[in-house]
């Protein structure tokens, strides 16, 4: 296994090969972080070799130098990575780049025909369909049962009125002095949670037409909502300067009754001495009174990722195989610790004695919510994360921070 600069020290301890054959070689970049192991992706490689004869040399990096090693290997004549792991957000500018290829038609017949239109869309640009859906990420509501019962509640809250009113009922009764923390430093997990929250009000951050427009009523309620937790003491204002890892540390120890972060929490719990699930409730993340009276089923935000092959590969018919063969359903099947994208998954009995949580996970995918499907969809986060972050610190009231990024993402996109 070739490990790029700044690999993981869990990756580089491996010191493992998925195998190098006298013929054909593949190499590919995968982020050793969340979602399936390091481990998990060597055994697959090694019995890809084994079955088929092509070698598979594997690059395990942070998620933070995926993005440029992506985009330096872009800009050689043969790539350095014939497979690599695509964030959704990074979809639109590499297909409008030409970084990466199309999905083969068969290979996009079978992706829709087996995987739910929630997760593949994300991966759609213009009507094609640019990487094979992988990991389906998305976020939940982590309840510490404990303290939920010291504030005197038997089951976490359905809406969002009932989360603030447990909130406040476990700060009277002095729980905790924040009972709620979020991931909401100045960076793209703020924008995860401005997203859920704003499909929570019913919304989203494009409108009907497809523009990008964060003043409509849904993300304006979505900020309004924040800023009345910080102003009622109810969100930690330490919130502002952490991200989902720091978020998922502090429920893990008790120290907050709500959280909402991605799937991977489940293990960090588990990792905590003396902890057990009985410690942990997951459950929908919940809807405003007004959004569910009105027939709103979940929401939450999808952070998928998907395979997808370099548009300078010199192996990708070699590279399409691999990628059929990681992400087939039989893998899946033996990995039960991630959500599944294939339906036929879905009801596996295995899957099911395995305790994944596969009926709360497929009623949260059915609110799934993109953040904007764009070439520019960088730019325009950063400029979102700097007004939204501007008005939790209380430097600009909601609406006149959303007009002011509105402003500039619109500057940006035309």
């Amino acid at each position: 296994m070739r490990a790029a600069n700044g690999a993981l020290p869990l990756v580089a301890s491996l010191l493992l090969s998925a195998g190098v054959a006298h013929g054909e070689q593949l190499d590919m970049l995968y982020m050793a972080q969340a979602g399936y192991q390091p481990s998990d992706i060597l055994e697959r490689a090694d019995s890809f070799e084994e079955e088929r004869g092509i070698a598979v040399e594997l690059s395990f990096v942070e998620y933070e130098e995926q993005y440029d090693l992506i985009l330096e290997s872009s800009g050689k004549p043969v790539a350095d990575y014939d497979v690599i792991l695509v964030d959704l957000i990074w979809t639109a500018e590499f297909a409008e780049e030409e970084i990466i290829d199309p999905v083969p038609p068969e290979l996009r017949e079978e992706v829709e025909g087996g995987i739910i239109p929630e997760i593949y869309s994300a991966f759609f640009y213009n009507d094609v369909l640019w990487a094979m859906p992988f990991l389906a990420n998305f976020q939940l509501l982590y309840t510490n049962v404990a303290l939920l019962e010291e504030a005197g509640f038997s089951r976490p809250p359905g809406t969002l009125e009932e989360l603030v009113d447990y909130a406040a009922e476990a700060k009277r009764r002095e729980v905790l002095e924040y009972p709620i923390f979020l991931p909401l430093r100045r960076q793209e997990a703020l924008i995860c949670v401005f997203v859920w929250l704003t499909g929570a009000f019913g919304g989203d951050l494009v409108d009907a037409e497809g523009r990008i427009d964060v003043t409509q009523e849904a993300p304006t309620e979505a900020l309004q909502f924040l800023r009345r937790l910080l102003d009622e003491g109810l969100l930690n204002p330490y919130s502002l300067e952490q991200e989902e890892v720091f978020a998922a540390e502090v429920f893990a120890w008790g120290d907050s009754l709500f959280t909402v972060n991605w799937t991977f929490l489940e293990e960090r719990v588990a990792e905590v001495e003396g902890a057990t699930e009985e410690d942990m409730r997951a459950s929908l993340i919940p809807l405003s009174e007004a959004y569910a009276a009105g027939g709103g089923r979940s929401s939450t935000v999808s952070g998928y990722q998907g395979l997808s092959v370099p548009r300078n590969s010199n192996h990708k018919g070699e590279a399409w195989e691999f990628i059929r063969y990681l992400a087939s359903p039989e893998f899946q099947r033996d990995h039960p610790s991630e959500m599944p994208v294939w339906k036929d998954v879905w009801g596996d009995d295995d899957l099911t004695e395995a305790g994944s949580g596969i009926r709360l996970k497929r009623e949260q995918l059915a609110g799934a919510r993109h953040r904007p499907i764009h070439p520019d969809y960088r730019a325009v986060s950063d400029r979102l994360q700097y007004w939204i972050h501007r008005s939790l610190r209380g430097d600009a009231e909601p609406s006149v921070a959303l007009r002011n990024a509105q402003a500039e993402i619109d500057r940006l996109v035309d």
